[in-house]
């Protein structure tokens, strides 16, 4: 259609407002990291899958850029997915995986996982895997916003 552009704002409507977004500039970035077991933590970041290693499980949440990641870089024997932060959190701490992918920002902000690196139990990997670009979205209709 002439003199039509296409931007992220006019294409996707969030259905509760039936409005479209407003994105802003890009301001910062994040990003996935290994943590859990120190040993199986190093052996994530290096993808290094035998020996010491052969025991590595990581949880990752499904459909997100750490799933893409994880699964191009893992055997499916070494990964499971979850439906949450959360989930990979309750499985790291109850054994099923021994080092969940999330951003660092999740890491940093989540109160047990933090609180277990704090005291020793875990180690979160110095190593960030990807590299996300975040901007604030809101509503093109809000007012205090645009």
């Amino acid at each position: 259609v002439h003199g039509d552009t296409h931007t992220v704002e006019r294409e996707i409507r969030e259905k509760s407002t039936g409005s479209g977004f407003a994105f802003s500039t890009l301001y910062t970035y994040d990003g996935m990291v290994f943590t859990g077991n120190q040993t199986l933590v190093r052996c994530a970041e290096e993808n290094k899958l035998y020996g010491e290693c052969a025991s590595l499980k990581i949880c990752v949440t499904r459909s997100t850029t750490h799933h893409k990641f994880v699964e191009a870089s893992f055997p499916p024997d070494y990964f499971t997915f979850v439906s949450s932060f959360e989930g990979g959190a309750d499985m790291l701490f109850n054994g099923t995986c021994n080092v969940i992918a999330a951003d660092k920002s999740q890491i940093r902000w989540s109160e047990l996982v933090h609180n277990a690196i704090r005291d020793g139990k875990y180690i979160r990997g110095e190593k960030t895997m990807t590299k996300e670009p975040l901007a604030m979205v809101t509503r093109n209709t809000d007012l205090y916003c645009v």
